[in-house]
């Protein structure tokens, strides 16, 4: 079992570099503020209200709301902190280029913490069942194939070379494995705390998504008179992942589950 829990994780993480496949052969994004910006801005939103905050709300109860909360005011310290970074530490024309950095930062830490997250549950479900843990991680990778791509342009757009956006953004992503693996070693401790992460996730992309990528598009497509088309491409963005997030939901969580039933240690004690 460790080791087909090590290997879906792990394909898991190699779907961050399907950006790189995605943008092709260039090193750089043209015109990604007038689509592929806005298109991302609409996919966080999705994973966002319609995943991340009801997943938390419904395993947080009444407590719920505060990781949320904590992740989004989080974020808000945590920009300052990294813009003030960027500042002191880049030379020349750094307006811009330190506005899209520290957002790049943020954008990293939080797909980590939301990987972290998906490590556990991917984990969980291989230990109620094979088939389970299967039907699971092709769920979570299909989710994470639009915001992989999504979360690639956003670096790209900050700057960052295509080699070292891969690379970073793949490091982000292997947190999906640490997840997994701690699981294994805690997994009736991590039950019932896996919402907190999930929260977390959710006010740290809310976040990125209005204060951080939007302003920026709005500004951009004021400018440009391209408001209209952003304004769709952030709809498109939006609707395609509800789409995509309904859609494995009902074909693969056929009924509804705990991520660590009671039965799940003897059954790991059965396959032992």
């Amino acid at each position: 079992m460790f080791i087909h829990i090590l290997l879906a994780t792990s394909l898991v993480a190699l779907l961050s570099l399907v950006g790189v496949i995605t943008f092709g052969r260039r090193g750089h994004l043209a015109g990604t503020n007038r689509f592929v910006i806005p298109v991302a801005i609409g996919v966080f939103l999705g994973v966002v209200f319609f995943e991340l905050i009801p997943e938390t709300l419904e395993a947080g109860g009444e407590w719920g709301s505060l990781p949320i909360a904590a992740g989004f005011i989080s974020f808000y310290l945590l920009s300052y902190l990294l813009h003030t970074y960027h500042h002191h530490h880049e030379t020349g024309h750094c307006q811009d280029h330190c506005e899209d950095a520290a957002g790049a930062s943020m954008l990293l830490i939080g797909d980590a913490i939301h990987n972290l997250a998906d490590g556990i549950i991917i984990a969980g479900a291989f230990m109620i069942n094979p088939a389970v843990g299967i039907a699971t991680t092709i769920g979570v990778a299909l989710h994470e194939i639009p915001q992989e791509i999504a979360e690639f342009g956003v670096l790209l757009n900050a700057g960052y070379s295509k080699v070292k956006a891969a690379w970073l953004n793949f490091l982000s992503a292997s947190s999906v494995v640490i997840g997994a693996l701690l699981t294994l070693l805690f997994a009736s401790q991590l039950e019932e705390y896996i919402w907190v992460l999930t929260g977390l996730a959710a006010g740290n992309l809310l976040y990125i998504a209005a204060s951080d990528l939007l302003p920026d598009v709005h500004e951009d497509s004021r400018g440009s008179g391209q408001v209209y088309r952003s304004f769709l491409a952030t709809l498109l963005g939006l609707v395609g992942i509800v789409i995509l997030l309904h859609w494995t939901h009902s074909a693969f969580d056929s009924e509804p589950r705990e991520i660590f039933p009671e039965d799940t240690y003897a059954y790991q004690a059965n396959i032992n």
